[in-house]
């Protein structure tokens, strides 16, 4: 069996829409990411506020005995909420090829390190919560796909 394909096309107009998809797909790609970022946003959020729990799952070291007294913690949830200035300071800047998750302020940058990375109080506690799991990062990505599929495709259907 032999088969035959024969083509016919205006290159001029192939050209222009290919240009037309390379200029949709940063747009696309950028939706994408916010979308993505405010979700994990808000995850981070619930993860730690709500939940207690730590980028990995565990709940949180607890406050010290002293820590609770002072701030009247006495459920001995750790939230690490005291003011709440750290979390409304959490947000995200979007480029055409990545999503960056950050603290606006530099004392909420500043407690964040603490908490995080080098320790938080006199006992030098760490309470890793700014993070994705494995879990997070495949809702991510999912998340990723259908939002670029579902804009490539609408763009697909106004060209129809």
């Amino acid at each position: 069996m032999v088969a035959s394909v024969t083509v016919k096309t205006n290159s001029i107009q192939l050209s222009k829409e290919f240009r037309n998809i390379q200029r949709k797909f940063p747009s696309a790609i950028k939706k994408a990411l916010a979308n993505v970022s405010a979700f994990q946003i808000a995850n981070i959020k619930d993860r730690t506020q709500r939940k207690g729990i730590d980028v990995n799952g565990s709940p949180f070291k607890p406050y010290s005995k002293a820590y609770r007294r002072r701030l009247v913690k006495q459920s001995g949830v750790v939230d690490l909420t005291d003011t709440g200035q750290m979390f409304s300071s959490l947000t995200s800047k979007i480029t055409p090829s990545k999503g960056t998750l950050f603290f606006r302020q530099a004392q909420a940058n500043k407690k964040a390190f603490y908490h995080d990375i080098a320790g938080a109080g006199k006992g030098r506690v760490v309470r890793p919560f700014f993070g994705i799991n494995d879990r997070e990062a495949d809702k991510i990505g999912q998340l990723f796909a259908d939002k670029i599929f579902k804009d490539i495709g609408l763009w697909a259907l106004e060209k129809i």
